[in-house]
């Protein structure tokens, strides 16, 4: 196919019409779905599960709400199709349509088709399960986040919210989804978009810094938390009062001024040690993914820890196979998409070649324990109320959503 300057929407329809018809992307009848259900529902739209009646499989449908732009559904489409090879991350299977209008142009309320996770979320799986998990468990979990944040950052792709409510968990199998906020970086150092996430898990760089731009060790930091929370079994700062008015603000600011969650008892030293460095307050402190990665495979070789004995659903993996088949000439093709950078009205060329990732120089993981690791109950004193408002006006233009309370 030769490169398309989409420039409007109906570009976009047109081209997602074509990649159907020629089969670069599956097409699933909505009719042959059943027991649909609501699972989640977030700012993209909802989330469903749906059997396939044709295998019994069952799917997980996300649909989009109507004002979403072609191009971002496409976009999210291509940055799920570049790492759609590893057994980590969620699995694109295809679209379809709720009412079988195979017309984008009469119906643009359409689903994306993707692999289920029936154990949720990490953060549901660790309050069901942590009583029973071992730190061989732990070791496993943690090491295939990492994997899976490694391979989006070696395509150039940031996550941009990771945190253990998109983290999934597929019969034991660790799956990292929710791409609807993953941006390429070039994409990102040209544009302003807002950051939408939950406090806990957001690089406090960017609450100090109002230009501030994520990168590749904003997602680090998110990812010390999330090495923290599987310690933990539970979700961070678990104890604080979620119904003071003032709690998104107080917190960005001791989290500014180097407030962590307090280690738990009977964590192996090595495994503080990485979580800590990898929410080190200065980003270049930080390690990579892929260093973050080799730490791991150190720590769990000398402890005969195996990183993924876990079986695939053999159902799911004849359903992936066959979409594999049906996608090979859209993966392999020379298929350009150019993005239309809303910001800057600037077109970004991408291509929708898979790369295969590449290895990356094998560096020691810097670790120490954090010293400004403080307890949950410490009280906040405002010193200065120039800080409070600055803080105050930044969550507000970020849009942070509050944290959840389980």
């Amino acid at each position: 196919m030769e490169q398309l300057n989409c420039q409007n929407e109906s570009e976009w329809i047109n081209w997602l019409d074509e990649a159907i018809n020629k089969e670069h992307i599956k097409y699933y009848k909505y009719d042959q779905f059943n027991n649909v259900k609501i699972i989640g529902s977030g700012g993209f739209g909802k989330v469903f599960r749906a059997n396939w009646k044709n295998t019994g499989n069952i799917l997980a449908l996300k649909e989009f709400k109507y004002n979403t732009a072609v191009k971002e559904i496409i976009n999210e489409i291509y940055l799920q199709r570049k790492v759609d090879f590893h057994e980590n991350i969620v699995r694109f299977l295809g679209i379809t349509y709720e009412n079988d209008n195979y017309s984008l142009l009469k119906n643009k309320k359409f689903m994306i088709v993707m692999e289920y996770a029936d154990g949720g979320s990490l953060r549901n799986y660790l309050k069901l399960n942590f009583s029973t998990l071992t730190w061989d468990n732990k070791y496993q979990l943690a090491y295939q986040i990492v994997r899976a944040l490694e391979c989006l950052h070696n395509e150039e792709i940031l996550h941009r919210d990771l945190n253990s409510n998109n983290i999934f968990v597929h019969q034991n199998r660790i799956k990292l989804g929710d791409f609807g906020l993953s941006k390429r970086i070039e994409e990102i150092s040209k544009s302003g978009s807002e950051t939408i996430g939950v406090i806990p898990y957001i690089d406090p760089n960017k609450f100090e810094q109002k230009n501030y731009k994520f990168n590749k060790k904003s997602d680090i930091y998110s990812l010390g938390v999330i090495l923290w929370e599987i310690s933990s079994g539970k979700p961070p700062f678990k104890n604080t009062d979620y119904n003071d008015p003032h709690y998104e603000i107080c917190l960005a600011i001791k989290i500014m001024q180097g407030f962590r969650e307090t280690v738990v008892k009977n964590t192996p030293i090595e495994y503080i040690k990485l979580y800590t460095a990898c929410w080190d307050q200065k980003p270049d402190e930080r390690p990579t993914a892929q260093q973050v990665v080799t730490k791991l495979e150190k720590i769990m070789s000398q402890k005969n820890i195996l990183g993924d004995n876990f079986e695939e659903d053999n159902q799911l993996s004849k359903e992936i196979q066959c979409n594999k088949n049906t996608n090979t000439s859209f993966s392999n093709s020379s298929i350009h998409l150019t993005i239309l950078d809303k910001d800057n009205n600037l077109f970004q060329e991408i291509s929708n070649n898979i790369i295969s990732s590449e290895k990356l120089e094998t560096d020691k993981a810097r670790g120490f324990i954090n010293k400004k690791t403080l307890g949950t109950k410490q009280i906040l004193r405002f010193r200065t109320p120039k800080l409070g408002n600055k803080v105050k006006k930044l969550l507000s233009k970020l849009k942070v959503k509050q944290i959840i309370k389980h």
